[in-house]
């Protein structure tokens, strides 16, 4: 990591250099797509634009606007910055594909949700304590 500005880096011979924000962009969008189970023409047909273009911004290989940024951010329901963070920035972050998951779900099925989380953790954390 870059101490200065928290870029993550990549290691070249000689030294290490950022990683570029359209291969972040582009490795986040690949993965909210396939873990939304779509294709690359699924997700071109409801952004409205050309299949060529979600190949290039998985590559990396196509900058886009702060408008297609918003665009995607709103399609897949999670915050703008998630399509930027590294993966091991957001591990301290809810995952924004289950915090998707959950807001489909209706008032009772929420509640219900969290009630099995709150079991599963205390019965998860008295277990720790006793090993």
């Amino acid at each position: 990591m870059c101490k200065t500005l928290s870029l993550p880096m990549k290691k070249t011979r000689d030294h290490q250099l950022p990683v570029p924000a359209a291969k972040l962009l582009g490795k986040n969008i690949a993965t909210l797509r396939k873990v939304s189970s779509l294709t690359q023409q699924q997700l071109a047909a409801a952004l409205g634009v050309e299949v060529e273009t979600i190949s290039r911004f998985e590559n990396g290989r196509l900058n886009t606007s702060l408008d297609q940024v918003d665009a995607l951010a709103t399609f897949f329901n999670v915050p703008v910055w998630t399509l930027f963070a590294p993966v091991d920035q957001k591990t301290n972050f809810p995952d924004p594909i289950l915090i998707t998951k959950m807001r489909t779900l209706s008032p009772k099925h929420k509640t219900t949700l969290q009630d099995l989380i709150l079991v599963y953790y205390h019965a998860h954390r008295s277990s720790s304590k006793a090993g």
